[in-house]
């Protein structure tokens, strides 16, 4: 559990370099909640990934059940959360949501490249 907790950090620290990296080197415009985006699907994906782990340990046979809850569950969220985003500020809705994208995709993949290789150990 300690090291899905690392590399979760470690995407958190990627991507936000990244984006600075990108705003210092490139002049990209910084979303105005930016870190905020980046801090809830941290954080969700933390809980969710954790959750999945507790259950493949005891409930190894509803695992796969409850792996597909929680996508749609992190989706649901996620569609809530972007959607107050752009409607507190629907000029930056375009790099938000680009942000929000990227990140999930990027959370998300590490959550199943995790999952995926502590299942065949």
């Amino acid at each position: 559990m300690i090291r899905y907790g690392i590399v979760m950090l470690a995407v958190l620290a990627i991507l936000f370099g990244g984006v600075w990296l990108g705003h210092i080197q490139h002049g990209w415009a910084l979303p105005p909640m930016w870190i905020q985006v980046l801090v809830f699907l941290f954080i969700t994906t933390l809980i969710i990934g954790f959750n999945l782990m507790r259950i493949r340990k005891k409930q190894p046979q509803v695992f796969v059940q409850f792996y597909l809850l929680s996508i749609s569950v992190k989706m649901v969220a996620g569609l809530a959360f972007i959607f107050f985003l752009v409607w507190d500020n629907p000029a930056q809705a375009a790099p938000m949501a680009t942000l929000f994208m990227v990140a999930y995709i990027l959370f998300t993949s590490a959550e199943v490249g995790f999952l995926l290789m502590r299942n065949t150990r």
